[in-house]
Formats: C-alpha cells, sequence, structure tokens
C-alpha cells in the first residue's frame, strides 16, 4: 500500500536512548558510603550478619568470634563496619485497621523493630544478651564446633566490651549501665511497630514517642523518632500535621553520624534498603522537591537534603542528586555535576545510574567529552543486571555496528531479552524481525503480536507498525477503519510519516469506512491494540 513502511529498531531514524555498546563494569570509582561494589554478604561460620533491628553492635560482636577481628581490637584498631539496613514501611494510611482500634495490645515477637529481617536474620550475642558474661557464654555455643574459646574467655569478653563501647552499646560513652540496661529491654520500640503494622497508627503514636522519650538515637531512638514524624506527616488522618511531622523528620536526619562506625549497607539489588537517617533525609527531599500539604517547595532544600542522604550512607541519593543537576531542576543545569553524581551510585552497582552515566558518555553533553569506551562498559554492567533499556542500547549498537563489531545474532538475543522484560522498543525489534524474516522465519502473526504488545503501551513505532499490518491483512484480519484510528494515534504520539500515512489511506477509504473509523477514533478504548 503506497505511503506506509514498516518502521522498527533496524530501520529507526530517531531514538530516545543513547545507542550504546558491549563492555565489562567500568571500575568503581573513588567509594562513597556504602558497601564496595559487589560485595557479598558477611557471615561467620555460615550464619548471616544480624538483622537491622539488632543493636549497632551486633555486626561487631557477631565478628568478635574471629580471632583475627579479635587481634584487630586488641590493637586499637576498629575494622569499618557496613550495619545492615531495613526496607521502608510505607502503609496505605487511609485502609482500614487490620485490627481495630483499641483491641488488647499485641503480643510482641522479641524484634526490635517488630519484624524479623528476612535478609539479615541471624542474631548475634548483642541482640539477646546484655550481659557481656551471657554474651561470651552465647557465642561460644554458636561455635560449630561447640567447644569453647580457644584463646580463653577473657580475650571474647575483652572484644565484644570493645564492641560495645565502640558502637555506643552499653560501653563508657552511652551513659550508665542502667540506662544501657533500659535500652536493651525496652518493649516500648517493638509495640509501636507492632501496632503500626496493625493499622492502628493513633495508637502506636503514643508508643513511638514513648520509645523516643528514653531511647538514645543509637538504640533505637532514630527509628522511634522518625516514624513519629511519619505519622504526623500522613499517617493520622485529618489529624496529621505535616508540618510538626517535618520537625521530627528533621530531628533525626540531622543527628550525629560517624561514618566509620554507622556507615549502612548498601546492596543494589534492594536500594530502597535504608537506615532511620537516611529515609528521613530521602523524605525531606521529596517534601520540599514536590510539596506537601502546605509545604511549599524548596528546591535548594530538597538538594540539602538528598545531600544529606548520600552523605549517610544512602547511595541511590546520589542518581537523584544527578537528576537534579543534569535538568537544572533549582539549581544551574551542570552536566559535569551530573556525572560525578552518576558516578558515585553508579560505582556501587546501581543500575539506573549506570544507565545515566552511560546515555551522557556515549555521545557527550555540555562540558563532557564523548567516551563511548566508558558508555559500553557501564551500559554493559547494567545489562547484566538484566535492566531492559540497557540490554535494549546494547542490542541496538550490534545491530547496527555502532562502536561495535556487527553481530545480528547477539543482538537479537539481547533484544528479546529486552522485549521480554517489557521494553516497548525491543518489543518492536523483535516485530520487525520477524515481519523481515531476518535471523527469524518470517512469520507475520508473529510480527503483529509483538507490534501489539509494544502499541498497548503506547509505542509511536509499535502503533503505527500495527496499523499498517491491518491495512494489509498481514498476520490478521483486514479492518481499514482501525487501521485509520491506529494512524491517527500514532500520529498524536508524534510518529513522523504517520500523517502522510494517514492522508494515503483516507484516499482509499469509502464513506462508510470513514465514518467507522471517526467512531473508533473517539472510543474510549486505545486503537492500534
Amino acid at each position: 500500500m503506497p505511503g506506509f513502511k514498516l518502521s522498527g529498531a533496524l530501520l529507526f531514524g530517531a531514538m530516545v536512548w543513547a545507542v550504546p555498546g558491549w563492555g565489562q563494569t567500568a571500575p568503581p570509582a573513588s567509594s562513597p558510603p556504602g558497601n564496595p561494589a559487589g560485595q557479598a554478604d558477611l557471615t561467620i561460620t555460615g550464619r548471616r550478619m544480624p538483622g537491622a533491628e539488632a543493636p549497632r553492635s551486633a555486626t561487631c560482636e557477631a565478628m568478635a568470634r574471629d580471632p583475627f577481628f579479635r587481634a584487630q581490637l586488641a590493637a586499637g584498631i576498629t575494622p569499618r563496619m557496613y550495619l545492615p539496613t531495613r526496607m521502608p514501611r510505607n502503609p496505605d494510611y487511609g485502609a482500614p485497621p487490620a485490627v481495630p482500634a483499641g483491641s488488647p495490645l499485641p503480643s510482641l515477637s522479641g524484634s526490635r523493630f517488630g519484624v524479623a529481617d528476612p535478609i539479615y536474620d541471624e542474631r548475634s550475642p548483642a541482640a539477646e544478651f546484655p550481659d557481656v558474661a551471657e554474651a561470651v557464654a552465647a557465642a561460644n555455643e554458636m561455635r560449630p564446633d561447640g567447644a569453647a574459646e580457644a584463646v580463653g574467655q577473657t580475650s571474647l569478653e575483652s572484644a565484644i566490651g570493645a564492641c560495645r563501647a565502640t558502637y555506643n552499646r552499653g560501653g563508657s560513652t552511652i551513659g550508665s549501665a542502667g540506662r544501657a540496661m533500659i535500652a536493651r529491654r525496652d518493649e516500648a520500640l517493638p509495640m509501636a511497630f507492632a501496632l503500626f503494622d496493625q493499622g492502628r497508627y493513633a495508637e502506636s503514636l503514643e508508643w513511638f514517642r514513648k520509645a523516643a522519650d528514653k531511647l538514645p538515637f543509637l538504640d533505637g531512638g532514630d527509628e522511634a523518632t522518625l516514624f513519629v514524624g511519619k505519622l504526623y506527616l500522613q499517617g493520622l488522618g485529618d489529624k496529621s500535621d505535616p508540618v510538626e511531622g517535618v520537625k521530627w523528620l528533621k530531628k533525626v536526619a540531622t543527628a550525629p553520624f560517624n561514618p566509620e562506625t554507622e556507615t549502612p549497607m548498601f546492596d543494589p539489588r534492594q536500594p530502597g534498603r535504608n537506615t532511620a537517617v537516611g529515609e528521613a533525609a530521602v523524605m525531606l527531599g521529596n517534601i520540599y522537591q514536590n510539596g506537601f500539604r502546605g509545604i511549599a517547595r524548596d528546591p535548594e532544600a530538597a538538594r540539602k537534603w538528598f545531600v544529606r542522604a548520600y552523605d549517610v550512607g544512602h547511595v541511590a541519593a546520589a542518581k537523584t542528586l544527578g537528576d537534579l543537576h543534569y535538568r537544572g531542576t533549582g539549581v544551574p543545569r551542570d552536566v559535569k555535576k551530573a556525572v560525578s553524581d552518576y558516578r558515585k551510585a553508579a560505582a556501587f552497582g546501581y543500575v539506573p545510574a549506570q544507565v545515566a552515566l552511560a546515555d551522557i558518555l556515549y555521545d557527550g553533553d555540555e562540558g563532557v567529552a564523548r567516551d563511548r569506551k566508558a558508555a559500553l562498559a557501564w551500559y554493559g554492567a547494567a545489562a547484566r543486571a538484566e535492566d531492559p533499556r540497557a540490554l535494549y542500547a546494547l542490542a541496538r549498537a550490534f545491530d547496527l555496528g555502532e562502536d561495535v563489531a556487527p553481530d545480528p545474532k547477539r543482538a537479537i538475543v539481547l533484544y528479546k531479552a529486552a522485549a521480554l522484560a517489557g521494553y516497548p522498543a525491543a518489543q518492536v525489534a523483535m516485530g520487525t524481525y520477524f515481519y523481515e524474516g531476518k535471523q527469524v522465519p518470517k512469520d507475520d502473526a508473529t510480527a503483529r503480536r509483538w507490534f501489539e504488545t509494544a502499541a498497548a503501551k503506547s509505542d509511536p513505532d509499535g502503533v503505527f507498525n500495527l496499523a499498517a499490518m491491518v491495512a494489509r491483512g498481514e498476520g490478521g484480519g483486514k479492518d481499514l477503519p482501525r487501521a485509520w484510528a491506529g494512524l491517527r494515534r500514532a500520529a498524536t504520539l508524534g510518529h513522523p510519516t504517520a500523517p502522510r500515512a494517514l492522508a494515503a489511506l483516507e484516499r482509499q477509504m469509502t464513506p462508510a469506512e470513514k465514518q467507522a473509523a471517526a467512531v473508533l477514533a473517539t472510543s474510549a478504548q486505545p486503537v492500534g491494540r
């Protein structure tokens, strides 16, 4: 049919994303707060590290079972710890409570945060035993052979004591032994979380406030204060007070922070995991970036809080800072700063930052030189994490032979992976392969299904190609009114050749077909599926 030509990954002229290539993971840049890229979960005699709800000395105490670690402590060297994190609790505050308000108080699980951590679920002596001697006995029981500590009780006792002193868990820096005991035996915080998880938010607020009043920040007070802020922000229905909530969030976000003893662990597979301090800073950044219920937007304040989030170990905040600098949101546009921010998060395996960095480096931008080699490396790193955008970008590179040797077989494998992951442009590419019969046998029905899938996601090329096949009756029934409606939709989505194809199709339609097409164009259901 005149005026029709399929467009796709093999034929596109305009692309949304920069076209990349393949490479190995780029070496990490200077290390921001968090764990080194690729760091595996630390284990002791086959056990995982303590949960985020355990006291902060728990990781150190678990490591104290290792003789080399104890030797470092004895020499006055405190090895750097990366503390576990937890997923934020962000429920639907408007949903009915799971347990009616005023019901009997729930039974406690024994976990400080009200729920066992599914990732770091091993308890250390610190989690259960406030007394050092009891902790030593418990540590010996955890030994795989059940034997007593080979170098003597005193060495392990000293190591556990050093851990508690360093991490402010019953040591001399936390205050009186009585206050330390209160913190370790506290039930206000777990009760607050138990009520919170039942949807009894007003009741949980009372318990969070009790915990915030009596617990030091390093002993659960930070979590309690965070949740007081979250509940005032939006958890109390018409009694919520966002201004008061922000005050409580700022208390947490500005808490003293020691990067040597309080840096959290970062897992790029679960970038949302955070600490109380980091979560409060991110929340404040979002509040001031977007405004919230009477709190005005303040781009500079938002940037400040995202900087704070990164400084206290929330690696993903560096990507947000990069976005602000790249787009010039609240700050002058500065691509160099954006690249610097993206590198910080990309080096720790944060896939969105790797892709954003590659997008800039592939063609260069204001003040940033083109660096295809580095761009290919970052795209490759993101693709190995199965990011659909990166997979598609690599497929394009091998398909067109841009900065890599053409490799049609590898291209179609990557296109397919991206398409199955739901990336519309890759779905169009797969449809084009089957339509043209390249690398795969020609199969119009399969091509049409791929175009339908992409069209359902409003991909302009998917909509256009589907309409072209419907107009010709390829891979399925012929339907000129539906094809016309599809081309019209492609035109509204910005497809460059859709208007010309639409005019060509109109010249071949009968008045009845044009009337049917007009009805389709005004229907609520998107056309082009």
